[in-house]
């Protein structure tokens, strides 16, 4: 584009204006007209029809005069005021009523709350409603003269023209180009210059600017082969880590993708971010595209769960990660009982209604409450293809990314456990019959059970803090660990242990006073044999228990104390064992609490001993065996090993992924949950059966019906899950969708190439749609793509090797006057960057950017990451990205609206945020009084315009930083501080935020 001065470059910043192309007003009239089908015309034939429509009104039902089957109707109102007033929701009494307020529509039960909001979202995008007559009788569609649109028929084999090469024809897609020109009398532009292309193929693969180094090089390459030099720097970027950033964004866009709910709650997807890492490595990878879709619909279902390596485990992390394209979408949680089935299907309709414009480019969910009012699409099909998906929850599914490190560990485990275990079965094989015939001939009368002796206390001892009373307070108690000193003995001849007779177990005793103060307790315990038990305790607020010395227990709590805040599994020995238990508390009451599980003899022990053991029965005698076990000496200590070891028994570091699960998280009504039924009129009260699994007739080139995706070789006791049903259908080139698959995938590579497809509808394949400007280029790239092995990479190579990608971007009065809307490409485009890549140039420069990649993202706008790891929070987007059109995460967005208004060169100029990363670019291009202003201003355009600045530039600039000098006499660093002014007067250049 025209280089400007730098005044009138600010100037035109300052004074954006706020119009907008014909070609943006189609796009969002499309979008709005989309959202109309998607979420109003549902809910008004649904809630509203029965009571104002024409047919309510010709059965004498009308009420209230309102209408609202038709666009006049509806804004028309009735007896009340005007219902609808475009763009204005807070003057439209159907928003009102939905709300309840004063008015009730529906009149029995208010609708959700994210229903209303798509109202009221409907209304402030200018309320586009198609319906500009009377309502009309649905027609019976003939799927089989359907399919006689361009869109629907196979791909063509297509040879391209035959026009030799030359300057202005270099690949066949020039070819194809070329012969449209060569019809209406048109040239196209020569090549762009090295330098622009550099820039140019640079944003447009990876999203960030060359760097003078990348400059440098690619220029002296270029000097020397042009055309080696062009196909290396392709290469170099379609093997940067940073092409599945760039192009990663344009799918997300496509998917509705965000990290949170959406409406009032807006809770957070914490996982969600793996989608978004899955589609940037596979996009990396060069995931065939086919692949890439299979395992969006039914990765889950497909994936090798039982992983023997990480290679295995990533592969399997993505086939599950994919799955998040399915459950994207916003899920509203305030719902009552009765709304929840109704939602079910709302979910569900997001679900087909994103898949069938992102893969199919059509508008799948416009057949939802009738059959589709312009497409071969009947209602029945779209019930159908909803049930292939009625199993879909959502939630977290946990892999083990590192299955080798556990096996390692799992193994090294167990073969330590192993002499463990085979001690405890030697011993029970050779020692435990002997010792069990010892022990019946002595056995006491009646079983044993520990006996409890009274607890004593002292205290509280103070200390200067909390820490020092815990660690010390009146002595190292390391001393108990020797075994010499046990319980009162431990502080014999400093104070006098009182006897607390009241103090019963199972009760938490709120009676210990002293702050930053200890409290200590001690009581015996007679065991008549070795007994396994667990010793639960409460504190407050920290405590440590010693048993016969030893350290047991070592917990700050800081809260109050509570009934089994710790539990501790030891052995209590034979004979006296004694429990010490030290109480240490910050301020204000104090207490402890204490009980001992286990311990008991099992009742059927228990009733056994009763009985003579000559007339027990095997099972009495197993039973008081196996008891008898557990109070020996010989064998305590090797359980104990055992279940010592089995503690450290490691465990899968397991990563969690949000993705879509069989009958996950969804809105629960019962039986019906995971069901779905034809509903007539998209009513889910008003069922007419359930619907079988199935797919879209029009794009079925086979006579079974879905059969052929359903069955496994035909086999009907084989069945196929209707999801992997659904991915191989759509990837059918032959008999299924995938032939459209191709075509609407390479039309949106042209489109993010070129700013626009060759279909300029690119979510509407549909007979609504724009037809193709080059259907045989269309068909010959899909065609391409698909002998390629559908790798993305391979059309990227075609479409950056053509001429029709590298030429100018200058004017003729032949071009203007023959293809004024450049239908034709003769010429090349300015495009503007889009809100993330302006984001990530800013901090880029600023030289703050950082390259690191996946993982968790951040809200905050000032996060020195690149914008694709910006957290999309719908309730929380963030301010920067919004101001420049990014989208909202509510519905898939297949081309950005391109707003130009003044807030954005308001921001540019006034932002504190974008003024910080002018200093950092101004640091970077003179770091110190050293470097010259000159050099400054040169590493300043190359930097941000990848450029060096012609002589007029440079003069200007000097010129200016001068003058901003000289406005700031007086302050030591007016020339650092004037140079910033430079810096960030070239960030509000129209040439850094628009690529030629």
């Amino acid at each position: 584009m025209p280089r400007m001065t730098p005044i009138r470059t600010v100037l035109v910043g300052l004074l954006l204006a706020t119009t907008t192309t014909a070609a943006d007003k189609t796009t969002t009239d499309r979008k709005g007209l989309d959202f109309f089908e998607s979420k109003i015309r549902p809910v008004l034939v649904r809630h509203c029809y029965q009571c104002h429509s024409a047919k309510a009104a010709a059965n004498k039902m009308l009420k209230g005069g309102l209408q609202v089957d038709t666009r006049s109707g509806i804004r028309k109102g009735g007896e009340t005021g005007p219902g609808v007033v475009p763009g204005q929701p807070k003057k439209s009494l159907l928003v009102a009523a939905l709300k309840h307020d004063g008015l009730k529509m529906p009149p029995k039960a208010k609708l959700p709350a994210s229903i209303v909001a798509d109202f009221e979202k409907w209304i402030q995008l200018g309320a586009p409603d198609p319906r500009d007559g009377k309502a009309v009788a649905t027609q019976a569609i003939d799927v089989q003269a359907g399919k006689a649109h361009w869109s629907f028929q196979p791909l063509a084999e297509v040879k391209p023209p035959a026009i030799p090469d030359g300057d202005v024809v270099r690949t066949d897609i020039d070819r194809f180009i070329r012969a449209a020109q060569r019809a209406k009398g048109l040239t196209p532009n020569p090549r762009a210059t090295p330098a622009a292309l550099l820039r140019r193929v640079h944003f447009n693969m990876i999203g960030l600017p060359p760097t003078p180094d990348d400059q440098q090089r690619f220029l002296a390459e270029a000097e020397k082969d042009f055309e080696a030099a062009w196909a290396a720097e392709i290469d170099r970027l379609l093997a940067s880590k940073h092409y599945g950033e760039r192009w990663g964004r344009h799918w997300l866009d496509l998917v509705r993708f965000a990290e949170s709910n959406g409406y009032a709650f807006d809770k957070d997807r914490a996982n969600a971010y793996q989608y978004r890492d899955f589609v940037i490595r596979a996009l990396n990878q060069d995931m065939p595209y086919d692949r890439f879709v299979r395992l969006q619909i039914a990765g889950d279902l497909l994936a090798k769960t039982d992983s023997k390596t990480a290679s295995e485990a990533r592969t399997a992390l993505d086939a599950v990660a994919a799955t998040g394209f399915l459950v994207a979408g916003p899920f509203t949680t305030q719902q009552t009982q009765k709304e929840r089935e109704r939602s079910r299907y709302e979910q569900l309709d997001d679900v087909v209604h994103t898949l069938g414009t992102s893969l199919l480019g059509l508008t799948v969910g416009c057949a939802r409450c009738h059959s589709h009012k312009y497409d071969p699409l009947p209602q029945n099909d779209y019930y159908r293809f909803v049930s292939c998906f009625k199993e879909v929850g959502f939630g977290d599914t946990s892999l083990n990314l590192s299955p080798e490190v556990f096996q390692a560990s799992k193994a090294k485990y167990d073969a330590a456990l192993k002499p463990l275990t085979d001690a405890v079965a030697a011993w029970e094989k050779s020692r435990l019959p002997g010792r069990f015939d010892q022990w019946l001939a002595r056995r006491p009368s009646a079983p044993p059970t520990p006996a409890f002796g009274h607890w004593h206390h002292v205290g509280p001892f103070p200390a200067t803090d909390f820490n020092k009373a815990y660690d010390t307070a009146v002595g190292p108690e390391t001393r108990l660990q020797a075994g010499a000193d046990l319980g009162r003995s431990f502080l014999k001849g400093t104070v006098s242990w009182q006897v607390q007779p009241g103090w019963t177990d199972g009760k938490i005793h709120n009676t210990l006073t002293g702050n930053n103060a200890a409290n200590y307790l001690v009581r015996t315990i007679d065991s008549p044999s070795a007994l396994a038990v667990e010793f639960a305790f409460g504190g407050d607020d920290g405590m440590k228990a010693f048993l016969n010395g030893k350290e047991i227990l070592n917990k700050k709590t800081m809260g109050g104390v509570k009934a089994d805040q710790h539990k501790v599994k030891v052995t209590l020995a034979a004979g006296r064992n004694e429990l010490l238990i030290k109480i240490v508390n910050a301020g204000g009451p104090s207490g402890f609490f204490f009980r001992m599980n286990g311990g008991q003899v099992p009742k059927d022990v228990v009733a056994a001993w009763s009985l003579p053991a000559e007339k027990w029965n095997d099972k009495q005698k197993t039973a008081v065996r196996n008891w008898y076990r557990t109070t020996d000496e010989e064998w305590v200590p090797l359980d104990a090993a055992v279940a010592a070891h089995r503690k450290t028994e490691p465990k899968p570091k397991m990563t969690p992924v949000y993705s879509a699960r069989v009958r996950g998280t969804t809105y629960q009504f019962g039986g019906d949950t995971f069901k779905v039924y034809f509903l007539s009129r998209g009513n889910a009260d008003n069922k007419q059966g359930e619907a079988p699994a199935g797919f879209l007739r029009v794009l079925m080139n086979t006579k079974e019906n879905g059969q052929h995706w359903l069955l496994k070789s035909g086999d009907k006791k084989q069945p196929v899950k209707p999801r992997v049903a659904a991915a191989s259908w759509l990837t059918d080139v032959k008999n299924g969708a995938g032939h459209l698959l191709a075509r609407v995938i390479v039309n949106r590579v042209w489109q993010y190439h070129f700013g626009r497809g060759l279909v300029t509808t690119p979510s509407d394949f549909g007979t609504r749609g724009e037809r193709p400007t080059h259907p045989r280029l269309l068909d010959w790239l899909a065609g391409e793509l698909i002998r390629g092995g559908w790798k993305l990479k391979h059309l990227h190579r075609l479409i950056l090797s053509s001429h029709t990608w590298m030429q100018g971007n200058g004017r003729t009065a032949n071009g203007e006057k023959v293809d004024p809307d450049n239908r034709l490409w003769w010429r090349r485009g300015a495009k503007r960057l889009e809100a993330e890549l302006i984001r990530d140039t800013l901090l880029d420069v600023s030289g703050r950017l950082t390259r690191d990649m996946f993982g968790k993202g951040s809200l905050d706008q000032k996060s020195n990451r690149r914008s694709v790891y910006l957290t999309v929070k719908r309730g929380q987007l963030i301010p920067i990205l919004q101001l420049f059109d990014a989208p909202d995460a509510m519905q898939g967005v297949g081309k950005r609206n391109e707003s130009t208004v003044a807030p954005q060169a308001l921001a540019m100029l006034n932002s504190p945020f974008i003024r910080e990363l002018s200093g950092g670019f101004a640091k970077r291009v003179r770091p110190d009084a050293k470097t010259s202003l000159e050099a400054a201003i040169n590493a300043a355009y190359r930097m941000a315009l990848a450029r060096t600045p012609n002589s007029s530039e440079r003069e200007a600039m000097l010129a200016f930083v001068k003058t901003q000098t000289e406005s700031r006499k007086g302050q030591a660093n007016a020339e650092e501080l004037a140079v910033r002014d430079f810096c960030h007067l070239l960030l509000c250049s129209n040439e850094f935020i628009y690529v030629d």
